[in-house]
């Protein structure tokens, strides 16, 4: 397993925080220091989920009644430009845009991180005064190990931009 933590920057355009894989005062021009794992959750909660806690119910909602979810067979497909794929306990999400962020987790960790990304919506992350704490993140597996690990599960959807 590895441990991170998303941190949450304040972004001055957008008069708002924003979650990152990134370390503070780490330049992204180079290769993240936490790895890729948690940029690519860290994007796909900006990205995705951006600030919507209605988003991030559903997507606790899906995890945790699966097959009443709005992709039964765990085939959430793409959204913006990342996608998620469930099989048993296994969440797949990656990007087709950047071949080493890819990450594999486990459901129930995906839905403590969701539940802390919740917390952080539900606050004042439009107050540059008020920083956020770091959202804590445990993983199995990044980049080509996470690929392969998800290809590996019995019934799983394979990476269908790495097959």
């Amino acid at each position: 397993m590895k441990n991170r933590k998303i941190y949450l920057f304040w972004i001055d355009d957008y008069k708002n925080f924003y979650p990152s894989g990134m370390l503070p005062g780490e330049n992204i021009r180079y290769t993240p220091k936490q790895g890729y794992g948690v940029c690519e959750i860290a994007a796909w909660l900006g990205n995705d989920l951006q600030y919507s806690v209605n988003s991030v119910n559903i997507w606790i909602n899906n995890l945790t009644n699966l097959e009443n979810s709005r992709a039964p067979d765990g085939m959430f497909g793409i959204g913006n430009a990342h996608w998620v794929l469930i099989t048993g306990d296994y969440v797949f999400i990656g990007t087709e845009y950047v071949e080493e962020q890819q990450v594999i987790i486990s459901r129930e960790q995906l839905l403590y991180v969701l539940e802390q990304y919740k917390t952080f919506l539900e606050g004042n992350y439009k107050d540059p005064n008020n920083t956020p704490d770091a959202i804590d993140l445990e993983f199995i597996a990044e980049g080509q190990e996470a690929i392969d690990l998800y290809n590996g599960l019995e019934g799983s959807h394979l990476v269908p931009y790495a097959c």
